[in-house]
């Protein structure tokens, strides 16, 4: 999400001046479900309802556990008496690359600007084979 403008602007060739309040769509669209979400788990909470509450929990994890499904048990895989330990080692180390990913990125997007370099064409795809 970090790059998101910067995609639109470059990868899509969209001018974020032209696109006036479009180009907050989906930051907007995070806050209003995760707003709404909040609510209607209140909601649920105090109503004491709990085939809804259930329901909704349920379809809840069932969306988280799309990006999730393959993280969470490569550890017990890997080292299942120290799977707690690696996954801490392994969290750090997804928090640092996206620490160091972003500035990265944007270091490259600016070499490739000032080169004249388009990222899209094959040519720049075969720099990074």
């Amino acid at each position: 999400m970090n790059w998101l403008p910067t995609y639109f602007e470059l990868g899509l060739q969209l001018s974020l001046q032209d696109m006036g309040s479009s180009k907050m769509i989906p930051y907007f669209n995070m806050f209003i479900f995760s707003n709404i979400g909040g609510i209607l788990a209140d909601h649920l909470i105090t109503r004491r309802n709990p085939s809804w509450t259930v329901i909704c929990s349920s379809i809840s994890l069932g969306f988280l556990a799309l990006g999730r499904a393959g993280f969470a048990v490569s550890h017990m895989g890997v080292a299942p008496r120290y799977a707690g330990i690696v996954m801490g080692v392994s969290n750090t180390a997804g928090i640092l690359a996206g620490i160091v990913g972003v500035g990265l990125t944007g270091r490259i997007l600016e070499v490739a600007k000032s080169a004249d370099m388009d990222l899209t064409s094959i040519e720049c795809e075969k720099i990074f084979e």
